[in-house]
């Protein structure tokens, strides 16, 4: 099985994903059992062996040499494990470990690894192994002086005879020599794709919890040298949420804040840069306010004023101005525009520079992207002997890429965050807060980059000072949506700012809406097209509605009023979660109607708001006109200007009470006259009787 050992280089190394496969490998080589076959052996075919296999299967020859690789003294230890997986016993004999010469390119690296070129001619320890019967296994190890080793990459073989067919392995070591490389790592501290400004408290939940992103990124980079490239977003997240926030978040920002690691702020949400520098913007869009998700418990807590740059601070010191786009988004034009005159850098990948360097400029910083993705390729890997495999291969391709800059190397992991959003049970968004690679891998990339006895780490400040002169960028991806939806917001703030004059706060919708713009130029949606289209498409219909959610609701019947006197009901529609303070203007357009010109209203939020304004009836009936129109504080129209039909039957009122009192007059005299005629009735009739009896008598 194939084992890497770190030497020095003087060329520059970049393995390909080949080499990461060759060094995996398990390399078994039948030849003749003698001194000039262990020295010398013939190609070699190289087998990629499964994750599977790794673990059920020992290799059959195990080579070590040095420090996990990485040789600094006058001397190291090879040792070597030889298992014997077959039914026959192994005789004893010599393992026999040989040296070539160093290793000019990573070409002949690769040639070495995979079994197609390269010689390994000179014997450097020749180790006596015992008998060893089947299924048992025998560790060995042997001093080996370097005094006369210069630095360089050294192929190294390993030869065992003592079993029925000799088992070859093939290896590189690399002499560092007394100075180490100096290296320096930027980590992403960013969280998945949201559709909010702000991460919910659920979701916080989510990704500061023991299995969470962001506890694996924090855990990662404790105790490490790395500079922390953070999105402060998530920190305004935690802070705007107060003793609301979820313990484990609470507990992560204070963690996250005593770190004495180097750092910088990302753009807030991790927007990227690019595609707002091409849609014409001068300088990227910041933030303008939190207020939205502020509750009013955590601004009665708070000892100190709450404000932007208190809800977003990332450390107790002033951090210098870094800017990093999306991986290869950035042009020559995005890094002069970012920089201007000032002392801010551009993080861009080495692949996107003129001459595909890893160089340290005054404007743009170079960072080698190949090795980044190499770490984190092995930082996903789920098998633990595997991913060692493939960082030491990165290890020695980082100490011979720092060999050949003649300065700092930088390396930057990419943003680790899921670039997909799901809906739960309900219907509602929700993001992916957990780490879509191993938590312990992530931990071992960033401690093989800058915890090993190859390389010396750096800090930000010697990263910066290290810039000379101009690097050329150029662009290897291009993104025009991207830059469309830039221009598509900047079109909708007119209309934006206008129906945020009718709010009771406009800064709190506004900034609301400019934190979700910003997520959604979040450089992770950079590897989810399909997914960002739909967000951006939504996006654009919702500001959209947005810019009109605020008007005077249509009658869709006239207004009779048939009294002198009477209120007149409008209502208010505010789709906005904000309360609205508005004026409803009120002229008709005849003068037999009295109104109120000028009724303030409040309309509460997310819902439909009724108001009365009275209205009174001069002289006269007939039909009405009445125009309303909604106007914010500012004196700006707010919504279409309605018209209300209102019939005028003010006559009739009176009219009724005459004919009523007439009616109740009737009722009241022919009562009189009837009860008057009875009683005559009554005394005519009692005079006739009386007549009656008189004359009976």
């Amino acid at each position: 099985m194939d084992s890497l050992l770190i030497f020095s280089p003087r060329g520059r190394a970049r393995f390909r994903a080949a080499a990461i496969a060759a060094v995996c490998a398990v390399l078994v080589v039948c030849g003749l059992p003698t001194p000039a076959a262990a020295a010398e052996p013939g190609p070699v075919p190289a087998t990629v062996a499964s994750a599977e296999q790794q673990d059920d299967e020992a290799p059959p020859l195990a080579l070590a040499l040095g420090d996990d690789g990485v040789v600094t003294g006058s001397a190291f230890d090879a040792a070597a494990t030889v298992a014997n997986t077959t039914d026959a016993d192994f005789r004893a004999s010599d393992l026999r470990v040989s040296i070539g010469d160093a290793l000019a390119d990573n070409e002949a690296i690769e040639a070495w690894l995979d079994g197609s070129g390269g010689t390994a001619r000179t014997e450097i320890a020749s180790i006596p192994v015992e008998e060893i019967a089947p299924g048992e296994s025998s560790s060995v190890s042997a001093p080996v002086p370097t005094e006369n080793i210069p630095s360089g990459v050294y192929p190294v073989s390993a030869a065992y005879g003592g079993a029925t067919a000799p088992i070859t392995t093939r290896s590189i070591v690399i002499v560092t020599g007394d100075s180490p490389a100096s290296v320096a790592m930027v980590v992403p501290i960013t969280g998945p794709v949201a559709v909010a400004g702000l991460y919910s408290a659920s979701t916080l939940g989510t990704l500061t919890g023991a299995d969470g992103l962001l506890t694996a990124q924090l855990d990662a980079v404790d105790g490490t040298a790395a500079v922390l490239a953070i999105d402060p977003s998530i920190p305004a997240s935690i802070r705007v949420l107060g003793s609301a926030a979820p313990a484990t978040a609470r507990a992560w920002l204070e963690r996250l804040m005593s770190l004495e690691n180097d750092r910088f702020a990302l753009q807030f949400a991790d927007a990227d840069v690019s595609p707002q520098i091409a849609a014409g913007l001068d300088a990227p869009l910041a933030p303008t306010h939190l207020g939205f998700a502020l509750e009013q418990a955590t601004i009665d807590a708070s000892d100190d004023p709450i404000t932007l740059s208190s809800l977003t601070r990332i450390g107790d010191d002033a951090a210098p101005t870094v800017y990093w786009p999306s991986p290869g988004s950035a042009t020559d034009d995005t890094v002069s525009t970012l920089v201007g005159g000032s002392a801010a850098r551009v993080l861009v990948p080495a692949s996107a520079t003129d001459d595909g360097s890893a160089v340290l400029g005054d404007d743009a910083l170079a960072y080698d992207d190949a090795l980044s993705d190499a770490l984190l390729d092995a930082a996903r890997m789920s098998d633990a002997p595997t991913r060692a495999r493939a960082l030491t291969v990165a290890k020695a391709e980082i100490w011979l890429a720092a060999e050949q800059s003649g300065g700092p190397l930088l390396l930057a992991l990419d943003r680790m965050g899921s670039d997909d959003l799901t809906t739960d049970d309900a219907g509602t968004e929700i993001v992916d807060g957990e780490l879509d690679l191993s938590a312990e891998g992530l931990d071992e990339a960033i401690h093989a980059a800058l915890d090993t006895p190859s390389t010396s780490h750096v800090g930000l400040d010697d990263v910066l000072a290290a810039g000379s002169g101009h690097v050329g960028v150029a662009a290897t991806t291009e993104d025009p949506l991207r830059e469309q939806a830039v221009v598509d917001y900047r079109a909708a703030e007119p209309g934006l700012a206008h129906i945020a004059t009718a709010l009771a706060r406009p800064d709190h919708f506004l900034g609301q809406v400019r934190a979700e713009a910003q997520r959604l130029l979040s450089v992770s949606w950079a590897t989810n097209p399909e997914g960002w289209l739909t967000r951006a498409e939504d996006f654009v219909a919702l500001n959209a509605d947005r810019a009109v959610a605020i008007d005077i609701q249509e009658l869709q019947q006239p207004v009779q009023l048939l009294s002198a006197e009477a209120p007149m009901p409008v209502w208010i529609r505010n789709d906005l979660p904000y309360e609205a303070k508005v004026t409803v203007i009120a002229t008709p357009d005849d003068p037999r109607l009295s109104i109120d010109r000028r009724t303030e209203i409040v309309a509460n939020p997310d819902s439909v708001t009724r108001a009365s304004i009275p209205i009174e009836a001069r002289v006269g009936s007939g039909d009405v006109t009445v125009h309303y129109t909604l106007q914010s504080a500012t004196g700006e129209r707010i919504g279409p200007t309605r018209d209300v039909a209102v019939t005028v039957r003010a006559d009739w009122e009176r009219i009724a009470v005459v004919a009523l009192a007439l009616i109740v007059a009737g009722l009241f005299g022919s009562g009189i006259f009837r009860q008057v005629r009875r009683r005559k009735r009554e005394r005519v009739e009692s005079h006739s009787d009386d007549d009656i009896r008189g004359e009976s008598a």
